[in-house]
């Protein structure tokens, strides 16, 4: 995942644009006698979001009309670790709040969230849900401790104007890292851009080398007896042929260019400047390029993360919603309810999943954008096609990104201290990529030398 929550907001329906956390307090009060059931909705659109705060409240109405048993209160609260803990600690957790994927194994360890199982099964569809998507949401145990609302998984996003120019066919992009050295090395020697680039500022250096360790068919930490540790700086790592392979590009190829100081704002600026050719992604930099840097859609690709050939493995992130672990069965049945008909429905209904699209066309959205799938292909491929019947960009170009979502295996963040393990990566990156001499597998003790005592002070 990114390094904030930010990213889970990656190609999802209008009605899901805005951030929703079905919460409350948990307390038996809010189970009247005449049988309601009150749960709070927080993530509600400040007033100065006029368009996205008339859609929060238009569906939370829709919501309660078409269940009049449940009420629902809604606040402004946004997730962060510390208030969260605050409001744990205090009692005063809202019902439902929507968490980053890498938070979930604490959270579940910590007995700070409520078990799903039997409510999640109640869901429309449950028994299609993608068990890869569904698999971030679970315990040890094998239950369920909360319900996706958005996944995004990383991949490689070029410039198909740049391939043209550097005699590269942008229809068939690289799917190695060899491949993509071999093409960044093109585009170096033939155009005036950079062949690659990589971020490197602000945890995202780290981001992105676990992305690649994970290409490589490698972790970042592995568990044994019920504790977590740091892998990424044994012999051999895939952290270590990452940056190995960086190296090479940089000093050796010359083709990733002199500026190596790139946080996530750089690079998409830079890249929709077209001053890159190639970079790691998710599908929200479609959004960004074509609305906020008003690059040209036809001029952008996506393809499936790069690999060393011998696996098939990407990065993932994302959001869940989990419950308090003080609400009721009846606010847990309708917190489940409220986050199926806000985030969900609209991925298996053919008829919402289009008038969503239609929705955000209308207000000059991006429609047609890749994403991840939450259903098996009976339930999720038609919604797929009504979407991409009203798409403005050319979904074709991205087809070898969605192509790779139903034969990749989908790897989240490392489960503990994940922001703390990209902190001190990003010095090992942009030691390699800014020193000729710096060696990877010393910058990776280094790394992982420093951060130990917090990986192993967080989970005692």
């Amino acid at each position: 995942m990114r390094p904030s929550l930010r990213a889970a907001l990656t190609g999802v329906t209008a009605g899901a644009l805005v951030c929703v956390l079905a919460s409350c307090s948990g307390s038996g009060s809010d189970n009247a006698a005449d049988g309601t059931v009150t749960i709070t909705v927080s993530g509600r659109p400040l007033a100065t979001s006029a368009a996205a705060l008339k859609i929060f409240d238009a569906r939370v109405a829709e919501f309660e009309k078409a269940n009049p048993e449940i009420r629902i209160k809604t606040n402004e609260y946004q997730y962060d670790q510390q208030s969260f803990q605050t409001k744990v600690g205090g009692g005063s957790l809202e019902t439902v709040v929507r968490v980053p994927l890498t938070e979930m194994s604490s959270l579940i360890k910590r007995r700070q969230i409520a078990d799903l199982t039997t409510d999640f099964k109640g869901l429309k569809h449950s028994e299609d849900f993608n068990q890869v998507v569904l698999g971030a949401a679970k315990g040890l145990d094998g239950k369920i401790y909360g319900i996706p609302t958005e996944e995004y998984a990383l991949g490689l996003v070029y410039n198909r104007d740049l391939f043209k120019k550097a005699g590269l066919d942008p229809d068939k992009p690289p799917t190695t890292w060899p491949e993509v050295r071999a093409a960044a090395r093109a585009i170096s020697a033939k155009t005036d851009a950079t062949g690659y680039a990589q971020m490197t500022k602000e945890n995202a250096g780290g981001w992105m080398l676990t992305a690649m360790a994970y290409s490589f068919g490698d972790n970042m930490q592995e568990e044994s007896g019920g504790k977590w540790a740091n892998t990424f700086d044994r012999s051999g790592s895939g952290a270590e042929k990452s940056l190995k392979a960086l190296k090479e590009m940089r000093w050796t190829d010359q083709s990733m260019g002199r500026n190596q100081l790139r946080n996530l704002t750089d690079m998409e600026k830079d890249f929709s400047a077209g001053k890159i050719g190639m970079t790691i992604a998710g599908p929200s930099i479609i959004n960004h390029y074509i609305l906020q840097y008003k690059g040209d859609p036809e001029t952008i690709g996506l393809s499936a993360m790069p690999t060393d050939g011998s696996s098939k493995r990407t990065l993932a992130g994302g959001a869940v919603a989990v419950v308090s672990p003080r609400a009721t069965p009846q606010q847990r049945a309708a917190a489940a309810k409220f986050i199926d008909f806000y985030y969900l429905a609209p991925k298996y209904d053919v008829a919402l999943g289009e008038k969503d699209a239609a929705s955000m066309k209308k207000d000059g959205a991006v429609v047609g954008a890749p994403t991840v799938p939450f259903y098996k292909p009976a339930i999720a491929d038609p919604v797929r096609a009504a979407i991409d019947k009203l798409a403005n960009v050319p979904v074709a170009h991205f087809a070898p990104y969605a192509k790779a979502l139903d034969e990749y295996e989908l790897a989240i963040e490392p489960p503990v201290e994940a922001q703390n393990v990209y902190k001190v990566l990003d010095s090992a990156v942009q030691a390699v990529l800014t020193r000729r001499d710096a060696d990877p597998a010393e910058q990776l003790r280094k790394a992982a030398s420093q951060v130990k005592s917090q990986v192993e002070r967080a989970q005692n």
